[in-house]
């Protein structure tokens, strides 16, 4: 188990653990049937909370505020709704007489008004700890550059001998197949954990890697990175607005809002001219 999964993992067996420990104090089950519904109760919001993570990150962030709330509130809708209904069918999976032979039963008027009301809870700690994460992506203005008064940075050659070469294009899984992208056509590529959503002007692609691992190929001439979860092509950069605390608003070709946090304004600003 890698360290940067540990974090999730302990998130995961919390929840658990929660519900587990609810629903053993609050219906007096065994302690058998209490960790059944424990796991009932987890394994929805794993499934969900994991899908709207990812999009919260890949389609909401940086985007106009109206266009996020409406987001919000959509994604929590989709979320309340999809996690109850999972929860249901995995009760009565739990409860039936066998795996092809159960019957799922709606919790009383007050039973599924306080379910939901749970799961909306769930979606906005989800949410808010989403943001709370993208919003670490800044270091310190110590650790991130050198001051003026240090004088011009000079390259380390060891550094620049160790910077992979760019290649002109990658090639994406497509199921069995493998679909080449010219990087002139990458707009932005966003990031999360151990993947990374390339966004082309053709479409969008998954791909298992990190951001880390594509900013050592590409050639910093022309790709930045501007934020901890953003990589952006600056030939495909329509216009930039200030976003407020030294921050930015990349607007790009195909439409989509990039945010850059302070460092990566900051390298914005050094080449205007």
């Amino acid at each position: 188990m890698s360290k940067r999964h540990f974090p999730d993992l302990l998130a995961i067996g919390l929840v658990f653990l929660a519900y587990t420990i609810t629903v053993w104090a609050a219906l007096g089950l065994s302690f058998g049937a209490a960790l059944v519904g424990g796991a009932a109760n987890t394994v929805p919001v794993v499934i969900f909370g994991a899908f709207a993570r990812h999009l919260i990150v890949t389609r909401l962030v940086g985007r106009g505020l109206l266009v996020q709330t409406l987001g919000h509130v959509g994604l929590c809708a989709a979320f309340a709704l999809l996690s109850f209904w999972l929860l249901i069918v995995l009760l009565g999976l739990a409860n039936g007489a066998s795996l092809t032979e159960f019957s799922v039963r709606a919790f009383p008027t007050g039973g599924s008004a306080w379910q939901l009301l749970e799961e909306v809870t769930t979606y906005a700690v989800l949410a808010a700890l989403t943001y709370a994460q993208l919003g670490k992506a800044a270091p310190s203005p110590s650790a991130e550059e050198p001051s003026a008064s240090d004088g011009p940075t000079v390259a380390n050659p060891e550094v620049e001998r160790a910077r992979v070469p760019e290649p002109s294009r990658y090639f994406i899984r497509d199921g069995d197949d493998l679909r080449p992208i010219d990087l002139e056509r990458v707009v932005c590529i966003g990031g999360a954990d151990d993947y990374a959503e390339v966004t082309t002007l053709d479409g969008s692609h998954l791909v298992r890697m990190t951001l880390s691992e594509f900013e050592q190929t590409l050639d910093p001439a022309r790709f930045a990175r501007v934020h901890r979860s953003w990589i952006v092509n600056l030939d495909c950069v329509e216009r930039v607005e200030p976003a407020g605390g030294g921050r930015m608003l990349l607007h790009m070709r195909t439409g989509q809002a990039v945010p850059a946090s302070r460092s990566g304004a900051r390298s914005l600003r050094d080449r205007v001219l």
